[in-house]
């Protein structure tokens, strides 16, 4: 963002719209506005090219953010355990057990596959979570979603709809959502008849983001092919941020090896207090201070997008200071240019993984500066009552996946200390997906504890 800019509002013109962008004095003003005066949901189907990409179905009704509200985020301690085992199962199923070869990986497909798996068990459920061709629908589907919006976003909104007719990733996409209706339609009719009959289902099969948006959908709501296709869409969100963050994560361990020993250290000293891996519980989870500063820290400098607390506007809406938002307006903030103010962030340019650790060590900070959590400048998950309702479940899933991987493995660059560079597709910042590291299995002494 130019300084000159920075506390003023400025266009930013793309070929399918012209975005206002805010500066962060307005925090407070558009976190306030209710979705009825600044819809969220409408900029985000918008961002992504929702009628193009079969994204549009979020605009139906908020049973994705409800379910993530209400049921996801408190259930989390009783999805800790089957999380683990997820992983537990890829990692067996998946990765090298040499402690004498180095093998070469590319983390940005490696890490997709343990995510993907994650999710899929906390989605969907066991036995279904292993189903190969779910596998592939949550992992392609986004790949498919972003390459028909990076290409669209290229053209005015009039020449979307010939060119959705020509985009081979727009295709592969409804292909997708019709292979998960083929997958899941008959699943959810099983729930409701077994639940019919008084069946009494395992416990990881009630626990699940299905059986919960089943639970609580309205009769308008509960069509078995619209929940099917909110499942895909939701896979998107979940899978798709996790897994970049990870990678990130991964090679800014890589990057700045001195903080590893400390993280490691920190697994260590829980595993002293709170027993094996799986015994651990969720508070377990939040005594990882250093690696939960390094997935913020890391996030900084690797934001999944430079720009965030989107909204339309379906209402004229007046700022604190008199300014009017015109209804129809398309409005934003740079986040990561907030956040990386020297007002905000000290010494910006440089990288200090434990930077928020530190930071929580103040009195009176020790529940602020985590991953999940939104302050007024730090913004990556938004701010206020529709922040994004699914970050507490990621830092979870993030730090699960990186615990196991940093415990059981060694990692290092294939060719020399130089971190792959980032990817830029407009305002989205992606990890190289062909970029290639090392990895060998730690002697079996040094390993995680199950």
């Amino acid at each position: 963002m130019p300084r000159q800019c920075k506390d003023r509002i400025f266009q930013f013109r793309r070929a399918d719209t012209d975005m206002l962008v805010l500066p962060y004095k307005y925090v407070e003003d558009i976190r306030k506005l209710p979705n009825t005066v600044a819809s969220p949901t409408v900029a985000h189907v918008h961002n992504l090219m929702g009628s193009s990409t079969n994204m549009h179905i979020i605009l139906c009704n908020n049973l994705h953010f409800r379910t993530l509200q209400l049921k996801l985020t408190p259930n989390l301690s009783s999805l800790t355990r089957p999380m683990q085992e997820e992983v537990n199962f890829a990692v067996e199923k998946e990765l090298t057990q040499s402690e004498d070869e180095w093998v070469t990986v590319k983390p940005y497909h490696t890490i997709l596959d343990l995510v993907a798996r994650v999710s899929a068990r906390i989605f969907l459920g066991k036995p279904v979570c292993r189903n190969a061709e779910w596998l592939e629908v949550s992992t392609q589907f986004t790949e498919n979603v972003f390459v028909s919006l990076v290409f669209l976003r290229l053209f005015p909104m009039w020449t979307h709809g010939f060119l959705n007719w020509v985009m081979p990733s727009s295709y592969r996409g409804t292909a997708y959502v019709n292979k998960a209706k083929k997958l899941l339609v008959p699943e959810i009719n099983r729930r409701r008849n077994a639940a019919a009959e008084g069946q009494v289902e395992p416990e990881d099969a009630k626990n699940n983001l299905l059986s919960w948006m089943m639970e609580i959908a309205t009769p308008e709501e509960s069509e078995a092919s619209a929940l099917a296709h909110l499942e895909v869409v939701m896979s998107l969100a979940s899978i798709h941020t996790s897994q970049m963050n990870a990678v990130h994560c991964l090679y800014d361990l890589l990057a700045h090896p001195e903080h590893l020993e400390p993280i490691r250290e920190e697994i260590r000293a829980v595993v002293r207090k709170e027993g094996p891996w799986m015994k651990w519980e969720k508070p377990a989870f939040s005594k990882l201070r250093k690696l939960d500063s390094f997935m913020r820290e890391s996030q900084r400098f690797n934001p999944p997008t430079l720009l965030s607390m989107h909204r339309v506007l379906l209402r004229d809406a007046r700022m604190s200071d008199g300014t009017l938002l015109q209804k129809g307006a398309h409005i934003s903030m740079a986040v990561n240019s907030i956040q990386n103010d020297p007002d905000v962030t000290p010494e910006p340019e440089k990288f200090d993984g434990f930077r928020y650790y530190k930071l929580r060590q103040r009195a009176g900070e020790g529940h602020l500066h985590q991953f999940s959590t939104t302050q007024d400048r730090i913004l990556n998950f938004g701010h206020g009552p529709y922040s994004c309702p699914g970050r507490f479940f990621a830092s979870l899933e993030i730090k699960i996946i990186l615990v196991r991987l940093l415990m059981d493995y060694e990692f290092k660059f294939k060719n020399g200390n130089e971190r792959p560079a980032n990817l830029r597709a407009h305002e989205f910042i992606f990890p190289n997906p062909d970029a290639e590291i090392l990895m060998r299995a730690r002697p079996a002494s040094e390993r995680l504890s199950l």
